[in-house]
């Protein structure tokens, strides 16, 4: 494995700095025997690093408290350090840290996820400029992560520990370490989709020492949430970790959305600190909420806009009694690793995942014409629908996936080699049945809308039952070739065979419907470090979408649609293209990174929806196409010992292309300028003697400006802008903290969807945490 750069502030700040605190049937049989014998073979590259069974006096943080201690393990930064180059990407597949890729990586550590409180995924996402959400995409209107990167759909690029995250629901990060984004085409590393990158969650895993870490927030809304997170050492190698999660939430400034979440994992680990590793980890997430399709676009002048940003109170929303969002996510994962000589490592990781899912949505669309009128007159005319109002639908989807992969460094005459190769084979399975209403009226006003609809139920016809499935077997190898001591050459070459299938009740008639892929994803980069600090680069990769991927993000509402495989016809897939030069340096002996880079993604073949969420170019019909340029630039890390920064910036620009009617329009979902900073001051040398604690003080500012929410460059959302602040105080082992944000109350949206409706966020709001760690 590359090494891993060993370093400690305490060559800063001496002893002082260090923290306080250191040191249903054949489905389940399947996941039984996945957690009894997915790990007996083979190994996982790189060997986990923890501390020495000796010191196990201190402890790791959790969300009760500011500073991590020394226990480091793949996926996370090193301890002492928030410098994100230093990541070490638990992903045996791609290359051992941030620093040693070359492509643009953003990482959202557990520091910053402490510090601002984040507890779900797009709360981590939003300190990552270039993403985007999409709100109900996907033929009627499928809720729950959905993000764009770069402007390029991720809705099934959702992976933890470098396998799928299957299903599509809101992510708690209760069970997360750190949060990476790959950004820019990936096939080359995780197969068929990615064409936009890839959104990574490290998981928490056991580890040496003992801790016990309880913690408590009350937020505007309200909000009420406790994690309980423990560690217990077993024996020498073995160490049981398990994390507990609540959630209760009236979502602030949005009437009658709720999410509650509930979540319990453990993850048991075998041989830590040696050259042998197994980690078992199982993780349930469950929840009851309201889904939000936010509220209408606005018709002015020609192009619509949220009617929000025209008067309407931004907590207004259109959810019904009968509306639900429950789930259920069950997930076992499998990561075995054995050095077998100094120069041959193994690994073998596994994942099981069942998921089931009630839903039941509101969809509102657009304000045009007379409804435009009457609203800016003050009236309170009906409210347009979408989807017919809104689907419902039940989901039981589980899928697995496995990748075997063996690494091996060695030299031929003068070159230094460092070869990856393996085999990554998934299977999903989808089965959906679509909801009817009984005695719902589409009667709501714009301005009053009635959440009361006693007497509406649903049922669930048999015909209505649509069940989709994929198959993806990858062949990769990869080659990390030294030419000099300075200047390398990386390949990766990754072929995959891909097959998806599509049934619905309603074409019975028509049979199974399938489509087959097969295609090679190539990457090549020329990397050379200038010095021991600073590297620059050059990329080239490409990524293959086949219709199918988003098996359990599609497939709602109609039969026949363009995102489902159709018997006869040969439907091209999307492809995305890569090109990226990039520098990666670091400063203040590695306490500090920087990155910049400049790219340029060309894709084809991309799909569109109108304003029902119905797919209207896609497979199909060839789709259209998407040119994108950007630049990006991030710095992280200790500016001194007190103080730390987290601060990034991206310029996106482009427009599509192949298309009869939008060519040359800016491309959709793509704000031309975004930043996100965040920094934080240790006060106690300042402020405190010694013994009296830890004082900190933080603060940022998130900002995307305006973007057009369609190809026809109809639909623009405004700029979104937060600024936000924290303070905290450490004493022994207590710990309490607290936040506000968005303290402009400034009117920002979290996502849109074409010409039909827009989500409004919350304005200015506030949160107290108090927690024990010991």
């Amino acid at each position: 494995m590359p090494q891993e750069n060993d370093f400690s502030l305490s060559s800063l700040s001496g002893p002082s700095f260090r923290s306080s605190r250191e040191g249903s049937g054949q489905k389940w049989s399947a996941l039984v025997m996945l957690a009894l014998g997915a790990g007996l073979g083979v190994a996982e590259a790189g060997e986990a690093e923890a501390q020495d069974g000796t010191d196990t006096a201190g402890t790791t943080a959790t969300d009760s408290t500011i500073n991590l201690s020394a226990v480091r393990v793949h996926g996370q930064v090193d301890a002492e350090s928030s410098n994100t180059n230093n990541t070490s990407l638990d992903i045996g597949r791609m290359p051992g840290t941030v620093r040693d890729t070359p492509q643009t990586i953003s990482v959202v550590p557990k520091d910053l996820i402490i510090q601002q409180r984040l507890f779900t995924l797009d709360q981590a996402l939003a300190n990552v400029p270039g993403i985007t959400m999409s709100t109900g995409e996907g033929n009627g209107g499928l809720n729950g992560d959905q993000f764009r990167i770069r402007g390029q759909q991720a809705r099934g690029d959702i992976y933890e520990d470098g396998l799928r995250d299957f299903g599509t629901y809101v992510r708690d990060t209760f069970n997360t370490e750190s949060v990476e984004v790959i950004k820019g085409p990936s096939g080359e590393y995780f197969g068929a989709g990615n064409v936009g990158g890839v959104i990574n969650q490290t998981l928490k895993k056991a580890h040496l020492g003992n801790h016990y870490d309880l913690d408590q927030t009350f937020a505007s809304g309200m909000q009420y949430r406790g994690t309980a997170d423990v560690n217990y050492q077993l024996g020498k190698h073995t160490a049981l970790r398990v994390n507990g999660m609540y959630n209760k939430q009236d979502v602030a400034d949005r009437d009658n959305i709720r999410t509650d979440r509930y979540g319990v994992a453990a993850d048991l680990g075998f041989g830590i600190g040696t050259k042998t590793t197994y980690h078992l980890n199982y993780q349930w997430l469950g929840s009851r909420g309201t889904p939000d399709y936010g509220v209408p676009m606005i018709q002015i002048g020609g192009i619509y806009s949220p009617i929000t940003s025209h008067g309407l109170n931004r907590d207004t929303s259109y959810a019904r009694s009968f509306n639900m969002d429950n789930s259920n996510i069950h997930m076992v994962t499998s990561k075995f690793s054995s050095e077998i000589a100094r120069w041959l490592t193994f690994n073998n990781d596994t994942r099981f995942t069942h998921y089931h899912r009630d839903y039941s949505a509101t969809t509102p669309n657009a304000c045009t014409g007379t409804c435009v009128t009457s609203f800016l007159s003050g009236g309170n005319s009906t409210l347009p629908y979408g989807a017919g109002g809104g689907v419902a639908y039940q989901q039981d989807g589980w899928g697995i996936q496995n990748v075997m992969m063996a690494r091996a460094k060695f030299n031929t005459g003068f070159l230094h080699h460092d070869v990856s190769a393996g085999v990554d084979i998934n299977y999903t399975k989808d089965n959906r049945i679509m909801g009817t209403y009984v005695n719902r009226v589409n009667d709501q006003t714009i301005r009053n809308p009635s959440y009361s609809s006693p007497g509406t139920y649903i049922t669930w016809p048999s015909s209505g039952h649509r069940t989709a499935d994929f198959r993806d077997l990858g062949l990769f190898l990869a080659d990390k070739i030294h030419i000099t001591k300075r200047l390398s050459l990386f390949g990766t070459f990754r072929w995959d065979s891909f097959e998806s299938t599509y049934w619905s009740a309603a074409a019975a008639s028509s049979g199974v419907q399938s489509q087959s892929s097969n295609k090679f994803s190539p990457s090549a980069s020329l990397m050379y470090d200038l010095d021991d600090n600073k590297t620059v680069y050059f990329t080239f990769s490409r990524s293959y979408k086949p219709v199918g991927t988003d098996a359990s993000s599609e497939i709602t509402n109609q039969a026949s649609v363009g995102d489902v495989p159709v018997n006869g016809k040969n439907l091209k897939p999307q492809r995305s293209d890569l090109f990226e030069v990039g520098t990666k340096m670091d400063f203040l002996n590695k306490h500090l990174g920087m990155t910049a880079a400049l790219y340029q993604i060309e894709q084809n073949n991309s799909y569109t929806y109108d304003e029902s969420g119905n797919i209207i170019t896609g497979f199909q019909d060839a789709g259209t196409g998407r040119e994108i340029r950007g630049a990006e630039l991030s710095l992280t890390g200790k500016i001194t010992k007190e103080w730390e920064i987290y601060g990034a910036y991206s310029y996106m620009g482009g427009k599509v292309t192949n298309s009869s009617t939008t060519a040359g329009k800016q491309a959709p979902q793509l704000p031309h300028n975004n930043f996100s900073v965040w920094t934080s001051y240790n006060l106690s040398p300042l402020l405190l003697k010694p013994g009296q604690g830890k004082l900190s003080v933080g603060g940022g500012a998130q900002y995307s400006s305006g973007y057009w929410a369609n190809e026809a460059n109809t639909a623009r959302m405004p700029y979104n802008f937060s600024l936000n602040t924290m303070i905290s105080y450490q004493y022994g082992r207590y710990h309490v903290q607290f936040n506000a944000n968005n303290l402009s109350d400034h009117l920002n949206y979290a996502s849109a969807f074409n010409t039909g409706r827009a989500v409004p966020q919350s304005g200015r709001t506030f949160m107290g945490n108090f927690g024990v760690g010991f």
